[in-house]
C-alpha cells in the first residue's frame, strides 16, 4: 500500500493506460502551469464537468459531517476521468479539491496529471468507478472526533459511449480524514493506494 499522505498516484491511471493501449511505461505530462511549450506538455485543465451515467457526486447534497460519505465522494471524483472533457487525471483531482484539506490540496496539485489513453478518446470513454467499503488493514487507530480512516476497494472500468468496454482495474484506497473540531466538516487529508 502506498504511504498515507500521498494522493492517488498516477500509477493507477498508468495501469489503465497500459492495459488499454498495450504499451510500455507511459509518460506523465508536466503540470500545465510549469511546463514548457512542447509536444509533450499537457493542455490547460478542462473546464467542463463530465456528463456520465449516474453523474458526479453532488457536493451541495453531500453530508460533509459523515466521514464515510466524504471519503467516498472524494475518491469517486479523483478517479472519474472522462475523455470527452478531461485532458488528464489532474482534471479529476481538481474536481475533488473542495473535499480536501489545505495541506493535501498542495500535495495533489504537485502531482503530474498522467494522460488520457488514445483508445479512450476513440471510444469517447470515461472511467466507470465502483467503490466498496473495506476494513483498513494493519494497526489503524480508532476514529476520534477529529480523525477518521476509511478503506475502499476501487474498481474502474473504461466504458465507451459507443458500447466499448476496457478491462477493469482494481485498487485499494486508504483514506485519512481530519477536521478542526467536531463541529467542522470532514476533509480528506491523505489517500494511500495499493
Amino acid at each position: 500500500m502506498a504511504a498515507p499522505g500521498r494522493p492517488p498516484r498516477i500509477v493507477f491511471l498508468a495501469a489503465l493506460t497500459c492495459a488499454l493501449a498495450s504499451c510500455g511505461t507511459p509518460r506523465a505530462t508536466p503540470a500545465p502551469s510549469t511546463a514548457p511549450t512542447s509536444a509533450i506538455s499537457s493542455p490547460p485543465p478542462a473546464t467542463a464537468s463530465p456528463k456520465v451515467p449516474g453523474g458526479l457526486p453532488d457536493l451541495t447534497r453531500l453530508d460533509h459531517y459523515d466521514a464515510t460519505a466524504v471519503s467516498k465522494a472524494a475518491l469517486t471524483l479523483m478517479w472519474l476521468v472522462d475523455s470527452t472533457t478531461d485532458h488528464s487525471q489532474r482534471d479529476a483531482y481538481q474536481r475533488a479539491m473542495p473535499l480536501l484539506d489545505d495541506f493535501y490540496k498542495v500535495s495533489v496539485s504537485d502531482q503530474p496529471g498522467g494522460v488520457v489513453p488514445g483508445q479512450w478518446t476513440e471510444h469517447h470513454a470515461y472511467a466507470k468507478v465502483r467503490l466498496a467499503r473495506r476494513t483498513p488493514e494493519g494497526d489503524v487507530p480508532a476514529d476520534t472526533p477529529t480523525l477518521a480512516h476509511r478503506g475502499w476497494g476501487i474498481t474502474v472500468t473504461p466504458t465507451g459511449r459507443d458500447g466499448w468496454k476496457g478491462s477493469p482495474v482494481h485498487a485499494t484506497a486508504f483514506v485519512t480524514l481530519r477536521r478542526k473540531d467536531p463541529s467542522a466538516p470532514w476533509r480528506v487529508s491523505a489517500v494511500g493506494t495499493a
